[in-house]
């Protein structure tokens, strides 16, 4: 399936059951193959706007005489020539017969009107440099800050029944209400479905680990090995990527999204933790001369300018620091 193209996706029994959530097999099936596969996202959607407009634009007398076949079809023993073990036979003789009734459809819709075009699917695509924040609208009316050193890819318009995206990096998500249309964020191997809620996610690669913070409402998250967590405010999913170990815990707000509002927050941090907060929020490398591998940091900072915060480190690091072309380097005093 990885190599399938629209038209496959349509013409797939257990996906038009997927479609019409008649089966719930495949409907479970589906749902999790189209989050740990976002890289089709593209095809699925299309997939579906097609069998939209094959369904919905058949005249409703031809519909009902469809359908009226399709029950005779399948109240008749069929003995298939192939079939394949995942799918059940019912399904297939139902997909043969639903495709052949829905293409006589979409002849009549073309014939009726030759010069409207399938409706496609239009990606958007935003990546921010170290040093920068976003505030983006997106057409249902959620709102993502997205952080530095990210990127993020959604449809112009949502067309199908999920509005799903994909993240690189960090965002902050406030999502509009939709029961019918859940919204769900796939950030490489772990996805969060919700229906409207204010949450973060940071996930910014490489690293060992994923994190969704919720603030309001609740999410759901999922990891390829259909391991859930279900979170409620104030709780905090952590997934180890080199583990798949999936585990909840509380979290200080502050400390993981302050960044949205300029707050810069370090809790017995170590080293690599705040070299790549300046990094991302300042956009300044920085180097650490004989790191001590016991070193850690406790401090904060709203809005700050990068030279004052990296006095204040230095000051209680007991380091001293110079700066040359976008870089910071940290020694100790002498």
């Amino acid at each position: 399936m990885e190599h399938y193209q629209a038209e496959d996706f349509a013409a797939e029994a257990s996906f038009i059951a997927y479609y019409l959530k008649s089966d719930p097999e495949a409907v479970a099936f589906w749902e999790h193959w189209i989050r740990t596969h976002p890289e089709k996202l593209d095809e699925i959607v299309a997939a579906e706007n097609l069998l939209d407009l094959l369904a919905l634009r058949l005249p409703s007398e031809e519909f009902e005489q469809e359908k009226e076949r399709m029950r005779q079809y399948l109240d008749t023993p069929v003995i298939p020539h192939i079939q394949r073990s995942s799918r059940k036979p019912w399904l297939a003789a139902a997909s043969v017969l639903l495709i052949l009734g829905l293409v006589g459809g979409l002849l009549y819709f073309n014939r009726s009107n030759p010069s409207v075009p399938p409706a496609k699917v239009e990606w958007v695509h935003h990546s921010n440099p170290n040093g920068k924040k976003t505030r983006l609208t997106l057409s249902d009316g959620s709102t993502v800050i997205l952080n530095a050193a990210s990127t993020i890819h959604y449809p112009k318009t949502f067309h199908s029944n999920v509005r799903e995206i994909r993240l690189e990096g960090e965002a902050f998500f406030s999502v509009a209400h939709d029961s019918t249309k859940p919204f769900i964020v796939q950030t490489g191997e772990l996805s969060t479905s919700v229906l409207g809620t204010e949450f973060n996610v940071s996930a910014y690669s490489p690293a060992d680990q994923v994190t969704v913070s919720l603030h309001r409402g609740k999410v759901q998250v999922e990891n390829a090995l259909r391991q859930r967590l279900v979170l409620m405010p104030g709780q905090q999913a952590i997934f180890q990527t080199t583990t798949q170990k999936l585990t909840r815990t509380s979290f200080d707000s502050l400390a993981v999204s302050g960044w949205k509002e300029g707050y810069l927050v370090f809790k017995n941090a170590d080293f690599k933790t705040v070299a790549q907060a300046i990094e991302r929020m300042y956009g300044y490398e920085v180097i650490l001369k004989n790191p001590n591998p016991t070193w850690h940091y406790t401090g904060s900072f709203f809005r700050e300018e990068m030279q004052r915060v990296i006095e204040n480190i230095s000051f209680s690091k007991h380091l001293t620091y110079t700066i040359h072309h976008r870089k910071i380097y940290l020694s100790a005093e002498k």
